[in-house]
């Protein structure tokens, strides 16, 4: 954390303290403990059974719309990710938590067969790899749009004219 960011959560705590006429040390756990709930309410809204489901059939319809073409132990390991779905230990509904080994007790295959399938996976873009055994599903060029946008609305991309120039010129010769 920043000092400055540090500054000001002494600051808000400090002032929390001031206004419960408590000490900081009871201030600042009972902010932490503010903290906490909103994020179990937080996490209550988007995992609750009904956005899971849905996040579960939005995922397998565009799994056998644009996986079509993925080997079928690398469908079934996704499958069975799906199943865990917002086991994940943030906020996001796609967040998975699992090992290979839960995977290959679950989809029957072994654990190198697990392993190959999720990196077969994660190179074709339908799950990231989020943490140690944790994974969020995502379908290939979801993103894209949001990160177009955000390249372009960039107010000076180029920093050095003369090396960008270059590298243009550099790839336009190497390209027919």
């Amino acid at each position: 954390m920043t000092k400055k960011g540090s500054n000001a959560r002494k600051a808000r705590i400090r002032a929390q303290a001031d206004k419960a006429g408590t000490t900081y040390r009871q201030a600042a756990q009972t902010l932490s403990n503010e903290r906490v709930a909103w994020m179990e309410t937080a996490r209550a809204i988007f995992h609750s059974p009904e956005e899971l489901r849905d996040t579960q059939e939005i995922y397998l319809i565009d799994l056998s719309e644009k996986g079509a073409r993925l080997p079928e132990l690398v469908k079934v390991c996704l499958y069975a990710l799906t199943l865990r779905l917002g086991t994940g230990t943030l906020i996001d509904p796609r967040g998975v938590t699992c090992t290979v080994t839960e995977l290959a007790a679950a989809t029957g295959l072994s654990t190198a067969a697990v392993e190959n399938a999720l990196y077969v996976a994660e190179a074709h873009g339908w799950i990231r790899e989020a943490g140690n055994k944790e994974y969020r599903l995502t379908v290939p060029g979801e993103d894209i749009d949001m990160y177009e946008y955000w390249l372009q609305k960039q107010k000076e991309p180029v920093q050095d004219v003369a090396v960008y120039q270059r590298m243009r010129d550099q790839l336009a010769a190497a390209t027919p």
